[in-house]
């Protein structure tokens, strides 16, 4: 009776660990797989984690595959009305990946004219004009926008 107990528990153990590893994303979120099976997409032409210079570089390889910047541009269109155009360009930098659920986009808003400044000063008084923002991307798409005080 003990013995047919104790596989009854193992045969259960064993069942329910298999089960749910099938149905959680692997928490290796070095790997591509994770982010697959996140995003519920075939992601490609990522390479290994140890191939990039920086984890930063490997996890904003996996964000643009999976359209993160497209969203942060609608998002900072529709709230700030910023967008690519013939007065200003935008510059993304992504952070995320490793233990965070989510992406952090730091969003700068340069005027187009300091692609062509010709001196120090015009480049210094465009600069000016530079805004800066940061938006959050949940994994589950949520869109946040943190604002942070001077201190």
């Amino acid at each position: 009776m003990k013995n047919s107990s104790f596989y009854l528990i193992l045969l259960l153990l064993l069942s329910g660990l298999s089960f749910s590893k099938e149905l959680a994303p692997t928490e290796d979120r070095s790997k591509v797989e994770f982010f697959e099976k996140i995003y519920n997409q075939k992601i490609e032409g990522v390479k290994l984690f140890h191939d990039y210079p920086d984890p930063d570089t490997f996890y904003s390889d996996i964000a643009k595959r999976v359209g993160i910047p497209e969203i942060v541009y609608k998002a900072v269109e529709e709230k700030y009305g910023w967008k690519n155009d013939e007065k200003n360009f935008l510059a993304l930098m992504i952070k995320g990946g490793g233990r965070s659920d989510d992406w952090g986009v730091m969003v700068t808003k340069f005027p187009s004219g300091l692609k062509n400044a010709k001196s120090k000063e015009e480049t210094k008084k465009l600069l000016k004009d530079m805004e800066m923002k940061m938006v959050v991307v949940g994994y589950d798409g949520k869109v946040s926008f943190p604002e942070f005080k001077d201190e």
